[in-house]
């Protein structure tokens, strides 16, 4: 007979934490029904942004929506559908969900279609991205998994921040 203990781990609130599932990740859908996930680590906040408080900027790419201001920080607002080269979001939304990625002092504020969720995966489940998806989605993935019939493709959030049209901006 096994005498092992087994215990339970606790959040900072005192709930039960889940087993170790492995790395957890924010599940959301960018557009065109293209699912992706972005490390947790790498996310900030979720947030809903009423279009008034979008600044557009002229001149610039399609991909940029814009500027917000949040948390005494301006940051760029990005399509992140567009980035994808995935499709693009609807421009005259009754409010926008945005995705505010962090990777050191660096942040960038996606807008994205919904969020679906928090979701977990081990390191060894990420298979490679096939080769017939966009070839804009290719650069910012780390791989993707295969999740109750859905494809959901694991986003790089330090590729993203180092896009080549984040640099210009």
């Amino acid at each position: 007979m096994d005498n092992s203990v087994l215990t339970l781990t606790t959040t900072r609130k005192g709930e039960i934490a889940p087993p170790n599932l492995g790395e957890s990740y924010l599940k959301f859908e960018v557009g065109q029904g293209t699912i992706v996930g972005l490390p947790m680590k790498q996310v900030q906040e979720v947030v809903v942004l009423q279009p008034r408080y979008l600044t557009p900027v002229p001149n610039m790419e399609p991909e940029i929506l814009g500027l917000m201001h949040r948390r005494s920080r301006v940051l760029w607002v990005i399509d992140l559908a567009m980035l994808l080269e995935v499709g693009r979001l609807d421009y005259s939304p009754q409010q926008y969900d945005i995705v505010i990625l962090r990777t050191g002092s660096i942040s960038v504020a996606a807008a994205i279609k919904r969020v679906d969720g928090i979701a977990w995966t081990l390191p060894e489940a990420l298979q490679p991205v096939p080769s017939h998806v966009s070839k804009g989605l290719i650069p910012y993935s780390r791989g993707c998994l295969l999740q109750s019939q859905e494809i959901v493709f694991m986003l790089d959030g330090e590729a993203i921040l180092q896009a080549p049209l984040l640099q210009h901006s």
